[in-house]
């Protein structure tokens, strides 16, 4: 897709931008920063970048960045990654942070042609976007590299002013939580389990650490959809998030005092207990369900 001419007024900015009309916050060293850096000043270390297999100039990224994200996961995913590509090339440490660029450039790649896209964030590739996006936005506001406190973004000098681009809300959010030290991040994130390692459970390459003895590790399987909301540990070259609640979305599960739990297995063979709310099953498995007739109806046919 090629990035109409109705940006003009964007490509006028920009002009401001290379005659240095702009003044921009100063850059810690080896720290990095957030995408409202790098659209306000024409200090970039590349000139170019590639995002999901495209090749963009220094005047069409900085299109992107100043485009309003409307609902558009596409155009978020790009901001937090052009952000997290400039800070590499800047010389920060982008370790943490490595295995999420990756899949975000991979997921970019499934698209044809050039940035925006148009994606939905409900929609499968929107959730999983917004959830990449959202890790990679910690990392760019500095939170995930020991020594570097969250910088402000670049403003504009009277010369030019530029609207912040707002971001659209997802499967994954992050806030500052209520804390005595104030120095923990609070990260809700919603997909599919890709691998269980005793209690590490991986989401979007992302290891999600859950207390050795919580019951669900008994009945969670790779393929589920879950919810995590939990705290961002950076240990070493590795991002943790270790769980405070999990909830399995897409699975009628039912827990009972953290010990007593029951699972549908999608057939009609594992009743669950009496006093188990089990409304899926019960619509599909007892007489006068809306999918059932007794309990000898099994989906599954065995």
């Amino acid at each position: 897709m090629v990035i109409k001419a109705r940006y003009g007024v964007i490509l006028f900015l920009l002009g401001l931008l290379a005659f240095g009309s702009f003044t921009a916050a100063a850059q810690p060293a080896g720290c990095p920063v957030g995408q409202g850096f790098w659209k306000n000043t024409a200090q970039w270390p590349v000139t170019s970048l590639t995002l999901g297999g495209q090749t963009y100039s220094q005047a069409e990224l900085l299109i992107l960045l100043n485009l309003e994200v409307q609902g558009d996961a596409s155009l978020n995913l790009a901001h937090q990654l052009i952000a997290a590509k400039l800070n590499a090339a800047n010389g920060a440490d982008v370790t943490a942070v490595s295995g999420i660029i990756a899949q975000a450039d991979a997921l970019l790649a499934t698209f044809p042609d050039k940035l925006p896209y148009t994606v939905d964030p409900s929609s499968v590739n929107g959730q999983t976007m917004v959830s990449l996006s959202g890790v990679m936005n910690i990392y760019n506001s500095g939170q995930l590299t020991p020594g570097c406190a969250p910088v402000a973004t670049a403003t504009p000098t009277p010369a030019a002013t530029l609207t912040p681009t707002p971001t659209p809300t997802g499967t994954l959010t992050v806030t500052p939580p209520s804390t005595d030290n104030g120095s923990d991040i609070v990260i809700v994130i919603e997909g599919p389990v890709q691998a269980i390692n005793i209690n590490i459970i991986t989401i979007y390459n992302i290891n999600i650490e859950v207390n050795p003895n919580d019951p669900i590790l008994t009945i969670i399987r790779i393929g589920d959809v879950i919810r995590v909301a939990g705290s961002v540990v950076n240990r070493g070259t590795t991002i943790v998030i270790v769980a405070v609640n999990i909830i399995i979305v897409d699975v009628d599960i039912v827990v009972i005092d953290n010990s007593v739990i029951w699972r549908d297995d999608g057939s009609c063979r594992n009743p669950p207990p009496a006093w188990a709310p089990a409304n899926g099953w019960r619509r599909r498995c007892e007489p006068g369900g809306s999918r059932g007739r007794g309990r000898g109806n099994d989906r599954s046919g065995s």
